[in-house]
C-alpha cells in the first residue's frame, strides 16, 4: 500500500482517520503509563476495559477535528481533486490532529497538578497578562523533554501519513451515476459523523459526566481525552438556573447570608480588636505534613508540625484544585463549583463582598501580599474585590535579585518583606499572604542551604524551603508588639502535585489540606478531626473577633457547634458534598455515589444503589440547596448582603 503514490479516496479516509484514532487513544493512555502511582488497585482487566471504553470518547475529537476533512473530501464535486485544494486539506489534517494529540500529551504531566484533564485552563493560561507563560513553557520543555519529543514525533508521523495517502483522481465514465453515488455517500458521511459526535444512538449526546457511569471519579481521566474536555468543559461556563426548591422556600431552608454570629467553643478570651493574618501555603496538602500524615516518618515540615501542635487545627478541605480557586474561597466564602474559576468566568463582574470589606468597615487597614507577578492569576483583583485595599506583589517588592526566574519572589525574602510592611500598617490590620516557591519548577535560591534530609523530589525540597521561610517569618513577627494580639490562620491552597500515599488519591483525599488557627492568648492548642473548608474561614474569623455583622459566605462558623460541617467541590464535572460522615457525588441532579469517609476514607465501597435514594434524601437535599443558591445567586448577581 505504501509503495503507491496515490490511492483511492476511501482508502485515504480510512487510513488517515484510523491513524489519528490510534494516536489519540495511545496518547490518552500515556497519562496512565506515566502516572501509575495515582491509580492504585487498578487491575489489568480494568485497565483494558477503560482503554476500550475511552475509544468512544476519542471518536468525538476524531470526528469534530476532521469534519473539514470529511466534508471537503466527501463533497460530490470533481474540483476536490485539484492539487491546491488537496494541499489545503492536507495542511488542515496535519495541524488540527497534531493540536488535538499534543494537548493530550501535555496533560500527561499537567494532570499531576489538578487531578483532572484540562478544560478552560489552557485558554486561561494564554489570556494571562503577566510574563510567566514563556518561562513556564521553557521549564516544562526542559523538565519534561520526552513530552516535547512525543509532540514532535506526532507531527512527523502525520506528515508522513499525508505524503503516503494522496488521493488518486477518479476516472469518471458515467457522470450522472458518479454524482448520485457520491451524493449518497456524502450524506452517509454526515449522518455517521453526527452519530460519532453524539457518541452513539442514545437520547442525549455524551458529555464529560458520561464517563462517571463507567468508573470512579478518580479513573474518569483514563476514559476522557483532553480535546474533548477542553471543548465541552469550556463551553459549560454559563450556569443554568436551578429550581429544585421554590425561591421563597429555599431562603428558609438554607441561605449563604450569615447572621448573628455566635461563639460557643474553642475561644477562651475576647478577641475583639485583634489583628488578622491569613497565610495561604502553595501546594501544601495534609499528605506533606507529618502533623497530619503520621506515615511520613521523616518530617520535611518541622516548623509547621511545631506550630500546628500549638494551634487549633481542623481536618481542612480545599474547595478547589487550583490556587486561583483557593483565594476566592478563602477571602470571599465562594466555593469553586464551575468548570471555569470565578475570576476568569463571565460572572467575575458580580459584586462579591469578602470578610475584608466587613473588617474595613470596623476600622481595619487591609492588605494582601503575593510575591508573584502583579496580575498573576487575578490575585490582585480578587483581593481588592474581597475588601483588601492594598496589594503588594513583585512590582512593589522591587528587587529582582530575589526573583526565582519563573513565578516571582522567593518565599523567604518576600515573607520578611511582608512582615516589615504589616508592622508599619495602622492597627488593627487584616492581611494575608500567598506563598509561591513550592510550585513547579520547584526552585530554591542558590544561597540557601537545604537542611539535611531524605528529600525524594525537588518538590519536597521546596516544601522544606517554604517551612524554613515560615519559621523565619514567625521569628521576625514574634518580636513585634502586635504579635500577641493577632489571630493567625494557616491553610493550604490545594493539595500537593506529587503523591506517595494511596489514601490521598481519591475524591476525598484530593482535597485534604491543613487548616489551623494560632493565637495563644485566646485559643488553646487542640487537635480536632472536625471537617473545615476554605469557605468557613471568613465567617469564622468575623465570629472570633466578636463581630456579628451579617455576611455572605457558603461556609460556616467553626466556633459555633450548632452549625454542622459541610464541604463542597467540583471536579471532572462531578459535584461532591460531604456532611462530615458521608461524601455524596452527584452530576447535579442524580446521585452517582455515596461513601462513608470515616469507615472508608479511600472511597472503595459505594453505598449508593441506583433507585434507592431514600436513605440519602437528607444529604442530597442539603447538596441541592447549596447548588441552587450557588447557581441562582451567581446568575442574579446576589453574592452579597443587600
Amino acid at each position: 500500500m505504501w509503495s503507491k503514490k496515490e490511492i483511492s479516496l476511501w482508502k485515504v479516509f480510512i487510513i488517515r482517520l484510523f491513524v489519528v484514532l490510534l494516536m489519540l487513544t495511545l496518547s490518552r493512555w500515556l497519562l496512565f503509563i506515566f502516572n501509575t502511582d495515582n491509580f492504585p488497585g487498578l487491575t489489568i482487566r480494568e485497565q483494558f476495559r477503560l482503554f476500550f471504553i475511552g475509544i468512544r470518547f476519542d471518536m468525538w475529537p476524531l470526528i469534530v477535528g476532521n469534519l473539514p476533512l470529511l466534508i471537503l473530501m466527501g463533497l460530490p464535486f470533481r474540483f476536490k481533486f485539484n492539487k491546491i485544494y488537496r494541499k489545503v486539506i492536507d495542511i488542515l489534517y496535519v495541524f488540527v490532529n497534531w493540536l488535538a494529540i499534543s494537548v493530550n500529551l501535555v496533560d500527561v504531566i499537567y494532570y499531576r497538578y489538578i487531578d483532572k484533564r484540562m478544560t478552560s485552563e489552557l485558554t486561561e493560561f494564554f489570556h494571562e497578562t503577566d510574563d510567566n507563560q514563556g518561562s513556564m513553557m521553557m521549564h516544562f520543555i526542559k523538565d519534561f523533554w520526552f513530552i516535547a519529543l512525543f509532540v514532535i514525533l506526532t507531527a512527523i508521523i502525520l506528515i508522513f501519513i499525508v505524503k503516503k495517502t494522496q488521493v488518486k483522481k477518479e476516472n469518471v465514465t458515467n457522470v450522472k451515476r458518479w454524482y448520485i453515488t457520491r451524493s449518497v455517500i456524502f450524506v452517509m458521511i454526515i449522518f455517521w459523523g453526527v452519530i460519532g459526535i453524539r457518541g452513539g444512538f442514545q437520547t442525549c449526546p455524551i458529555t464529560i459526566i458520561t464517563a462517571a457511569s463507567y468508573t470512579t471519579t478518580q479513573n474518569m481521566v483514563l476514559i476522557l481525552n483532553t480535546p474533548f474536555t477542553i471543548c465541552l468543559g469550556s463551553s459549560s461556563e454559563t450556569l443554568e438556573k436551578i429550581d429544585f426548591f421554590d425561591e421563597d422556600e429555599i431562603e428558609n431552608l438554607y441561605s449563604p447570608i450569615q447572621k448573628n454570629l455566635k461563639i460557643n467553643r474553642f475561644l477562651e478570651n475576647d478577641a475583639k480588636g485583634f489583628n488578622v493574618f491569613v497565610i495561604v501555603l502553595e501546594s501544601h496538602g495534609q499528605e506533606m505534613i507529618s502533623y497530619y500524615n503520621e506515615k511520613r516518618t521523616e518530617s520535611i515540615t518541622p516548623f509547621l508540625d511545631s506550630l500546628f501542635s500549638q494551634s487549633l487545627t481542623f481536618n481542612g478541605m480545599a474547595n478547589g484544585r487550583r490556587s486561583i480557586d483557593a483565594l476566592t474561597s478563602t477571602l470571599s466564602g465562594l466555593p469553586s463549583l464551575m468548570v471555569t474559576d470565578y475570576a476568569s468566568s463571565k460572572y467575575a463582574a458580580n459584586r462579591l463582598d469578602g470578610w475584608g470589606t466587613t473588617l474595613k468597615n470596623h476600622g481595619y487597614s487591609t492588605a494582601f501580599f503575593h510575591g508573584g507577578n502583579n496580575g498573576s492569576m487575578s490575585f490582585d483583583a480578587s483581593a481588592v474585590s474581597a475588601g483588601f485595599d492594598k496589594y503588594y506583589g513583585r512590582n512593589e517588592y522591587n528587587n529582582e535579585s530575589d526573583y526565582d526566574g519563573t513565578w516571582g519572589i522567593f518565599d523567604m525574602p518576600f515573607l520578611q518583606y511582608t512582615a516589615q510592611i504589616i508592622n508599619e500598617m495602622p492597627k488593627p490590620f487584616a492581611a494575608g499572604v500567598f506563598t509561591l516557591s513550592s510550585h513547579h519548577p520547584f526552585t530554591i535560591p542558590e544561597n540557601y542551604t537545604l537542611p539535611d534530609g531524605n528529600y525524594k523530589t525537588p518538590f519536597e525540597k521546596t516544601i522544606r524551603y517554604a517551612d524554613d521561610s515560615m519559621r523565619k517569618f514567625f521569628e521576625t513577627v514574634s518580636k513585634y508588639d502586635w504579635f500577641d494580639s493577632t489571630l493567625f490562620v494557616i491553610l493550604g491552597d490545594h493539595v500537593n502535585p506529587e503523591h506517595q500515599f494511596d489514601e490521598y488519591l481519591n475524591g476525598y483525599g484530593q482535597f485534604q489540606i491543613p487548616i489551623a488557627f494560632y493565637a495563644p492568648k485566646i485559643i488553646k492548642p487542640l487537635r480536632t478531626n472536625i471537617m473545615a473548608q476554605q469557605t468557613d474561614l471568613g465567617v469564622s474569623i468575623l465570629a472570633a473577633l466578636n463581630y456579628s455583622d451579617s455576611t455572605f459566605s457558603f461556609g460556616r462558623n467553626l466556633f459555633d457547634s450548632i452549625q454542622q460541617p459541610n464541604f463542597t467541590s467540583f471536579l471532572n464535572s462531578v459535584y461532591q458534598y460531604c456532611d462530615g460522615r458521608f461524601l455524596l457525588q452527584s452530576d447535579g441532579s442524580m446521585i452517582l455515589g455515596v461513601y462513608d469517609i470515616t469507615e472508608d476514607p479511600q472511597l472503595e465501597n459505594n453505598l449508593y444503589i441506583e433507585g434507592e435514594d431514600e436513605r440519602w434524601r437528607d444529604i442530597d437535599r442539603d447538596f441541592k440547596l447549596h447548588l441552587q443558591q450557588y447557581n441562582n445567586r451567581m446568575i442574579n448577581n446576589t453574592l452579597h448582603i443587600k
